[in-house]
């Protein structure tokens, strides 16, 4: 009896746990995969010192553009990695769900010296489980040549 007692107990649980992640929020996307736009990519070398979001997150690419005022434009585009029964019910027991991160843009001139602007803040993102988005900047003036792109956790 104390075996089919274990085995209920177990089988609540986990009807229990299944009911949980089912209200989960996630995002489900479709995207054409005949493309017609063409994006200019940008080759680039992702530094992590943050396993946390790292693990989270996955930038998707980069890509450039540049404005009809001659100002360069970039587009990155990331999704969140926290999807699927396990990670959602780790990321609601955490709190981490929808996971919030924030990013910054520091733009460069054609010297590779800082351009301080005060667009060079950081800037609150809030992802839902499997969501991709895009976060784009407008470079300050025209002799921005360069960036770099920052995320943290919140």
């Amino acid at each position: 009896m104390k075996k089919y007692a274990k085995a209920a107990f177990l089988l609540a649980v986990l009807a229990a746990l299944t009911a949980l992640c089912a209200c989960q929020d996630s995002v489900n996307t479709l995207e054409n995969t005949d493309k017609t736009a063409r994006r200019e990519y940008v080759n680039s070398r992702y530094f992590s010192t943050d396993s946390y979001c790292r693990d989270r997150i996955t930038i998707l690419g980069i890509s450039k553009t540049t404005t009809d005022a001659g100002l360069m434009k970039l587009q990155v585009q990331i999704r969140s990695n926290r999807y699927g029964f396990w990670s959602e019910l780790w990321s609601d027991i955490m709190g981490a769900n929808p996971y919030h991160i924030s990013y910054r843009v520091d733009w460069l001139d054609a010297k590779g010296m800082k351009v301080n602007t005060a667009t060079s803040v950081w800037l609150p993102e809030i992802l839902m489980p499997g969501e991709v988005k895009f976060i784009q900047s407008v470079a300050p003036n025209a002799n921005c040549r360069d960036f770099f792109i920052s995320f943290k956790e919140n």
